[in-house]
């Protein structure tokens, strides 16, 4: 028997219905991971106050490392409104150990399809905006316990939170609340693109620009196909593999290479 879906759209559209559930936390849960990022970094940056030039951008470069913060800040706050409506984190990802099997299977085949999306928006808008499809690099050499952090455990906890934050918890609530189901789609893409210019955030607004731009394609082919199916845990494999890819090239290559 498969567990009851209480993060349905006819659920959802009978908190909105009731009261119980409005725009305003969804919107600024559509933003929130750019604000704990821009946060996360600032925290980090004293650490460099006498080694460093400019320590908010030398703080930048451990994105991957203090990244667990933006997760945890994440994690309670939309914990903290599901329980305002009654239901678990669990629920929100629509966990059902009758599916897993089927689910991560899935994740496997997103896979197939997410990665060479996710390079599309990154070269082409590298392209664009630099001339070259040789894309800027997001990640800076870091020493050797922090990339195998940054390999193994980051894109983890990434994965599952930016999957719970924008479709687990934002996309359902704003589909629900209001009256254009594409407006809800353009309101979490653009939230989910525009958290990438703080990751990390270096005021170079051709960068912040390529930052969030190539994630657009990528956003706009999950929140479509999340809609149709509400399973969320195969995103959640197939966001795991692409970061883990990602940090596998761009950051753990290159310092093999020197």
């Amino acid at each position: 028997m498969e567990t009851r879906d209480l993060n349905s759209r006819a659920m959802n559209r009978e908190r909105a219905a009731s009261g119980q559930l409005t725009w305003k936390w969804p919107v600024m849960i559509v933003f929130g991971r750019l604000f704990f990022a821009i946060i996360a970094q600032s925290l980090i940056a004293p650490l460099f106050f006498s080694s460093a030039p400019s320590p908010y951008l030398a703080a930048g470069r451990w994105w991957p490392v203090y990244g667990v913060l933006i997760d945890l800040g994440c994690f309670f706050l939309i914990t903290w409104r599901a329980g305002k409506e009654g239901l678990r984190f669990r629920d929100l990802i629509n966990f059902d150990p009758h599916r897993l099997g089927r689910d991560l299977l899935l994740g496997l085949v997103y896979i197939l399809w997410f990665f060479p999306l996710a390079m599309v928006g990154i070269l082409g808008f590298s392209e664009l905006l630099y001339g070259t499809p040789q894309p800027p690099s997001v990640y800076s050499p870091l020493p050797d316990w922090a990339a195998v952090y940054s390999l193994l455990v980051f894109p983890i906890i990434w994965g599952l939170m930016e999957q719970a934050t924008y479709q687990g918890y934002a996309l359902p609530r704003l589909e629900a609340v209001l009256p254009n189901r594409g407006f809800a789609i353009a309101l979490v893409v653009f939230g989910w693109g525009i958290q990438h210019i703080a990751l990390p955030l270096t005021f170079d607004m051709r960068f912040m620009f390529f930052r969030f731009l190539s994630f657009i394609p990528l956003a706009v082919v999950m929140t479509l196909i999340y809609l149709r199916t509400r399973r969320l845990i195969p995103f959640i494999v197939a966001h795991w593999a692409v970061d883990m890819i990602g940090i596998l090239t761009g950051l753990i290559l290159p310092m093999l290479g020197k």
